[in-house]
């Protein structure tokens, strides 16, 4: 372990030199436990996110002048997915119920979605979905899906599956409630999706304003942020308790007036399940505006709109040199950073990890402006350019008089 650690220190030895702070317009102190060693652990706050690039490129690790090789670990979470296309082994109207459909999936797989295909348009239907070993005794595993299409002018969203608990049971009966033709569902799959979620911290809770779009039947929920540079990749709806199920669309700007599309999708709350939100890209534009497309059903009462990050964790040696450790932030001019400290760590022995704390940032005392932009010449001294355009412009039209005159003379 310890010729290891020295294999680290000295490969990282070379990256270590000085860096001239003077460029950054702010510093947040970092707080180490006295005596930890191996690799420090510091989750990223919001005051960092707004005075630094939307990349984060400007961000430098400084500890007695030194500048101390990083990395940004993104808690992004991960997806875990297969899907299969079963047997169908009965598809038929059944009197008082629906469509019902029996899914075969040949052996004894982990299953948590039923996703469909069908050439149904402007609908929302309920959907029960059951599980069975022997086609004979049937569990219900969900009773309250829905899927749904919906179309209105250029604007096409829809959500064709149905998630249920995981389940290991042979069949999969699927009923679509109200549905009576047999040929309504074109394909079916059976899908298991089993989700590590994103890590994820709330970076603004907005109350919007609001208005009603009598058109396209709609609530437009208008926040503004006030700044912009606040990240967000998830925008979640806090509500009164009524259930619902609508289609939704986001779009963000940076000034209220060009606006960008973002993503669309569904949010439901029922009384066994909820998606009040949407995830996307992320964004850090100051305005952000949301169409809740309600049909013929009551707006939904929206008290507030939340905006969530996926975390960001700073991690970077304890090992190199001394003093206390300073992140600096706050140079729109800087280029991104390029260290191997993310490939040497990946494959060195695991070091312990030291939490760290990232205190609010403070303006640089070293800082010091970049100096002003040298204007062209042409822009300082324009009395000057003009004056030569136009005595070029009297010099060459006094050689075409000459060549003028002595072509008439040779001619004559």
């Amino acid at each position: 372990m310890t010729k290891r650690l020295l294999s680290l220190l000295l490969f990282l030895a070379p990256a270590i030199h000085a860096l001239d702070t003077a460029r950054w317009q702010f510093q947040a102190a970092i707080q180490v436990p006295p005596g930890s060693a191996g690799i420090a652990s510091v989750k990223l706050i919001r005051d960092i996110y707004v005075r630094s690039q939307a990349g984060l490129a400007d961000l430098r690790v400084v500890r007695g002048g030194e500048e101390i090789p990083y990395l940004i670990e993104v808690r992004r979470g991960a997806v875990e997915f297969r899907e299969i296309e079963p047997a169908v082994t009965d598809q038929s109207g059944v009197p008082g119920r629906g469509l019902q459909l029996t899914l075969d999936l040949g052996h004894r797989l982990k299953h948590s979605r039923i996703r469909i295909s069908t050439g149904e348009t402007n609908f929302r239907q309920k959907v029960r979905i059951e599980t069975s070993n022997d086609e004979r005794s049937w569990a219900i595993a969900r009773d309250d899906g829905y899927v749904f299409d919906f179309s209105q002018g250029d604007r096409h969203m829809a959500l064709l599956t149905v998630d249920y608990p995981v389940s290991t049971m042979r069949y999969v009966r699927v009923t679509v409630l109200g549905w009576m033709k047999t040929d309504a569902i074109r394909q079916i799959w059976s899908a298991y999706r089993n989700e590590h979620p994103a890590e994820r911290e709330v970076m603004a809770t907005a109350v919007p304003e609001r208005s009603e779009d009598s058109k396209t039947k709609s609530s437009i929920l208008l926040v503004d942020l006030k700044q912009s540079g606040v990240p967000y990749d998830r925008v979640r709806l806090e509500s009164g308790p009524p259930h619902y199920f609508r289609a939704v669309e986001l779009e963000t700007s940076t000034d209220a007036k060009d606006w960008r599309f973002v993503a669309s999708g569904t949010i439901y709350q029922t009384a066994s399940d909820s998606s009040p939100g949407l995830t996307f890209s992320e964004r850090h534009d100051r305005y952000l505006r949301l169409h809740i497309f309600n049909g013929d059903d009551k707006p939904v009462p929206v008290t507030s709109i939340v905006l969530e990050a996926t975390i960001r964790v700073l991690k970077f040696s304890l090992a190199a040199s001394t003093g206390p450790f300073f992140l600096f932030t706050g140079n729109p001019e800087a280029k991104a950073s390029s260290y191997d400290f993310a490939a040497v760590v990946a494959r060195e022995a695991p070091q312990p990890e030291v939490d760290a704390t990232l205190l609010a940032p403070s303006a640089n005392p070293g800082y010091r402006p970049p100096p002003p932009a040298v204007k062209p010449w042409s822009e300082r001294y324009p009395q000057l350019l003009y004056g030569t355009l136009a005595l070029a412009i009297v010099v060459m039209g006094y050689i075409t008089v000459r060549f003028l005159l002595k072509v008439k003379n040779v001619s004559g």
